[in-house]
């Protein structure tokens, strides 16, 4: 999508590459989802989660934190 607009991820800055994120997250992150169930996967699909979800990226940066130390 920011290849199409002429524009590369490092020239938006952080803040506004995470919203365009959250923004096609809500367009198509369903898609992905439905593909999934479509074919079958058996899933507690009530614990779903983004990457960029607070309580996955404090588990995420925390794991690495601990990796990075060891």
């Amino acid at each position: 999508m920011l290849a199409s607009e002429g524009i590369k991820r490092v020239e938006l800055g952080r803040d506004e590459f995470e919203k365009r994120v959250w923004e096609w997250k809500e367009k198509y992150g369903g898609t992905i989802t439905n593909q999934i169930k479509r074919l079958g996967a058996s899933c507690d699909w009530t614990r779903e989660c983004f990457t960029l979800d607070e309580q996955l990226s404090r588990a995420v940066i925390e794991a690495f934190i601990i990796l990075h130390e060891k």
